[in-house]
């Protein structure tokens, strides 16, 4: 059974940074780096390269000490790991008033691009399409979304209603219409939940050494935070009865509390501050 979309590269350095860098100041060597991504099958070269590619694109600074590297997170970055973090450690709440939030628009063509980072922008926020130019989400439009919608000059194209759907078609219909990516959704928690609750039993028979917690542990929260960014989080009283995510999430919380000791003590053993590692020096 597959976990579905493929992960981003750069998904496996924020997920590194904001569970074992951010805590120990924020800055790594790269040689520690490319330790850490090898247990998870990354080369040097690759690690490398995938650094560089990260630095263009503004998620990572890198400061210089004589001949070695080190690298810590642009805000850029810092907000890729926070938004990561907040969709998969605040599950959905079951309280639902029962009213819609409704978002309406006509942009222009001449401004296509701010349309389509509209449509981006509301499907990360949980919206689901329900007809062309109109999403709707159970919850309220929160201030940093209309902060954020002001800051891509589409304000003034938009209408938002708070409103009670009264029909014809059912609530569990509407929902199946706006978020047809549900089933697959569902598939990729059951598909999680079989990858990792034999890691867990292995963990339990002790037969995983540091290293491998270490890898399980990134692992298993790299693919639970992919599902729950395309997850719009919806009230339990919108979702199907058998719906995954709830046992998905109390296995990923049981892996993270059993794995954690080890995968510290794991990222300790290789996290130089000073660049050294087996008497030899590596930089890029």
């Amino acid at each position: 059974m597959q976990l579905g979309t493929q992960v981003h590269p750069h998904t496996f350095i924020f997920s590194l940074y904001g569970h074992h860098v951010l805590p120990r100041g924020g800055e790594i060597w790269i040689g520690s780096l490319i330790r850490a991504l090898a247990a998870l099958d990354f080369s040097a070269g690759a690690v490398r390269a995938l650094v560089s590619r990260m630095q263009r694109k503004g998620f990572l600074q890198s400061r210089r000490v004589g001949r070695l590297s080190f690298y810590r997170l642009t805000d850029l970055g810092l907000q890729e790991v926070h938004r990561g973090g907040e969709r998969a450690f605040a599950p959905p709440t079951a309280e639902w008033d029962g009213r819609w939030t409704v978002v309406t628009y006509s942009i222009p063509e001449k401004h296509r691009r701010r349309r389509d980072m509209l449509r981006r922008s509301l499907g990360s926020w949980g919206f689901g399409a329900l007809a062309p130019g109109t999403w709707i989400s159970p919850r309220p439009l929160s201030p940093e979304a209309e902060s954020r919608l002001r800051d891509l000059d589409v304000w003034e194209y938009l209408e938002i209603f708070r409103a009670e759907h009264l029909g014809p078609s059912d609530q569990h219909t509407l929902v199946a219409h706006a978020w047809p990516q549900l089933s697959a959704l569902g598939d990729r928690y059951r598909a999680y939940v079989a990858r990792y609750e034999p890691v867990l039993r292995r963990f339990e028979a002790g037969t995983l050494d540091d290293e491998g917690c270490f890898t399980a542990h990134l692992r298993s929260l790299i693919d639970f935070v992919a599902i729950t960014l395309e997850d719009p989080a919806l009230p339990s009283a919108l979702l199907p009865k058998d719906w995954p995510r709830p046992s998905a999430q109390s296995l990923f919380e049981e892996l993270k509390r059993a794995l954690a000791e080890p995968a510290e003590r794991f990222f300790d053993a290789i996290y130089q501050t000073e660049g050294v590692t087996d008497g030899k020096r590596t930089q890029l």
